[in-house]
């Protein structure tokens, strides 16, 4: 038994030195070298297979498209060469230098490689077919180059034709070009450049932009002082703003640069009336102006002169305001008005009653006519 225990125990200690040792050793992997250099080879076969392609195939090219003209067959040229010199339409050019005679000549003396059937036969049913088709504008290019040693009778000593393959090429419509030629702009006289001031200052006054409208005004102004729209707008533009200074000396310039204008003499009226200066009224609104009177100019005359105590003129206003719109009752009142003041009492009293009866008058102007009814009552 001691024996057989001793054997197990020398196993086991063996065992466990062999396990010692496996664990310390490093083992290296194993390359296939074989494997490896052939697929090397393989690649570099391919590289250079693409990189000969790459050289010769764009000059096989050339040679071939270069070789084509040579290959054409005698009857190609001759179809081409009768085609020329049938055609009537002159489509087909050829260097004036030579006639179609000596086209016909070189055709037949020019030397034609022979190329198998297999080549010839597609590219003569090719021509033969480019050579009946009714084209449009066919375009066929016959070039002569002729040799610069001619004889003395002027005979064609050499020469070579080069005959290229027909294109059909479709004409294209020429379309109208819509060309736009930029013309320098046209210089605007002054006139046209103070309309367009004036249309300005008007938009600037009806967007309420009254700066804007006075610098436009102005500048119209310092061009024309006599523009009778342009001062009539800068006048009311002063007014609006309650600018009553700046409107009144605007006018009052104007009226010194040109004394005719009624205008500016009734706006600058209106701005008196308002500052009760009633004489100033009646030197602006003289008799001479009459003649071109309208319903302001009586209605200020009027109201200065009767203001002012001088109603003998006011009478003169006020009958031409009844004239002018007889059916308004404060015209007649006012005519009433000045005719009481001068004592004709009668007269005023049928003129009261005519306001009365026509109505339409405020609660003031009603007491006073009735007032004055009674009172003349009691006096007449």
């Amino acid at each position: 038994m001691s024996v057989i225990n001793n054997m197990l125990k020398n196993i086991e200690q063996r065992e466990a030195k062999q396990v010692n040792v496996q664990e310390g050793i490093n083992v290296k992997p194993i390359y296939d070298l074989r494997n490896i250099a052939f697929k090397v080879v393989i690649v570099l076969i391919m590289l250079s297979v693409i990189f000969l392609a790459y050289l010769y195939l764009p000059n096989a090219d050339k040679q071939e498209t270069q070789r084509q003209p040579a290959l054409l067959p005698q009857k190609m040229v001759a179809v081409i060469t009768s085609n020329l010199s049938d055609s009537e339409d002159g489509e087909n050019t050829v260097e004036p230098s030579v006639g179609q005679d000596a086209v016909k000549k070189v055709v037949q003396v020019e030397p034609v490689n022979q190329v198998d059937n297999d080549l010839v036969e597609p590219k003569l049913d090719e021509a033969t077919l480019l050579a009946s088709q009714p084209i449009e504008d066919p375009i066929v290019i016959a070039q002569v180059k002729q040799s610069p040693e001619l004889d003395n009778d002027n005979e064609l000593a050499a020469s070579e034709l080069t005959v290229s393959k027909p294109k059909i090429t479709p004409v294209a419509k020429a379309k109208p070009q819509n060309t736009m030629t930029k013309s320098a702009p046209e210089a605007k006289s002054p006139q046209d450049l103070l309309i367009e001031q004036l249309a300005a200052a008007k938009q600037a006054i009806q967007f309420g932009l009254y700066n804007e409208a006075i610098s436009d005004l102005n500048a119209i102004l310092a061009q024309s002082p006599l523009h009778v729209e342009a001062r009539n707008l800068l006048a009311a533009t002063y007014f609006k703003q309650q600018d009553i200074n700046s409107a009144q000396q605007v006018l009052q310039a104007g009226i010194r640069q040109s004394p005719n204008v009624l205008e500016w003499r009734v706006m600058l009226s209106k701005i008196l009336i308002m500052q009760q200066e009633y004489e100033g009224v009646l030197l602006l609104l003289t008799d001479e102006f009459e003649s071109q009177a309208n319903l302001d100019f009586w209605v200020l005359q009027g109201t200065a002169a009767q203001s002012a105590s001088k109603h003998h003129k006011a009478l003169e206003s006020f009958k031409h305001l009844t004239q002018l719109q007889p059916s308004q009752a404060k015209w007649w009142l006012a005519l009433a008005t000045s005719k009481d003041a001068l004592g004709e009492y009668l007269d005023a009293k049928q003129l009261y009653k005519v306001a009365l009866d026509l109505g339409g008058l405020n609660t003031a102007m009603t007491q006073h006519a009735l007032q004055r009814l009674v009172a003349l009552k009691e006096a007449v």
